[in-house]
C-alpha cells in the first residue's frame, strides 16, 4: 500500500527519486574521497550535492509542469524550496559550525587535562561527538537544485 501511495503520486515519487539519487552519490563521494563505505551517508544530512534542495527543487519543476507556473500550487512549492535552500545555507550551516566548535573546545579539554569544575562531569556525560555535517556551502545546494531540476525533466520525458 505505502509503495503504490509512493508510485501513485507523480511529484511524491520525483522528490524521492531526487533525495534517493543526491544521497547515492554524497555516498559515491565519500566511497572516493575516504575509499571505504559509510552507510550513514545514505541517510545523513550536509554534503555534496544537497538532498533537501534536490527533493524540493524538483517538486517545484514536476509542479510547474503538472500545473503551470500561474498555479498557486507551483507558488506553494517554489515558497518551500526558497525556504529549503536558504535554511540550508544558513541556520542548518551555522548549527554545523557551531558543533564543530564545540567539538574542537571538548577536545581540547580533555586532551589537556584542564582544571575543571566539578571534575570535568559534563565532558565525560558528552561521550559521542556533535553532527557536525548539517548544513549546506552554497555550491552543495547549487548542486542539489541541479540535480533536482534534472531529475524532473527526466522524469517528466521519461513518465509523462
Amino acid at each position: 500500500m505505502v509503495l503504490r501511495f509512493l508510485t501513485y503520486n507523480y511529484l511524491i515519487m520525483i522528490g524521492i527519486i531526487s533525495w534517493m539519487s543526491a544521497q547515492l552519490i554524497k555516498t559515491i563521494i565519500f566511497l572516493c574521497r575516504n575509499k571505504r563505505i559509510d552507510f550513514k551517508t545514505l541517510s545523513g544530512s550536509g554534503g555534496m550535492p544537497s538532498a533537501h534542495s534536490a527533493l524540493v527543487c524538483s517538486v517545484a519543476v514536476g509542479t510547474a509542469h503538472e500545473y503551470g507556473f500561474g498555479s498557486p500550487y507551483f507558488s506553494l512549492a517554489f515558497t518551500l524550496a526558497v525556504i529549503v535552500m536558504y535554511d540550508a545555507m544558513g541556520v542548518r550551516r551555522a548549527a554545523g559550525q557551531q558543533a564543530k566548535a564545540i567539538n574542537d573546545l571538548v577536545e581540547y579539554l580533555k586532551d589537556n587535562k584542564c582544571n575543571l569544575p566539578d571534575e570535568g562531569k559534563y565532558l565525560k556525560d558528552s561521550v559521542c561527538r556533535l553532527n557536525e555535517s548539517l548544513g549546506h556551502t552554497p555550491l552543495e545546494v547549487f548542486a542539489g537544485v541541479v540535480l533536482g531540476v534534472c531529475v524532473a525533466v527526466v522524469s517528466i520525458i521519461w513518465f509523462r
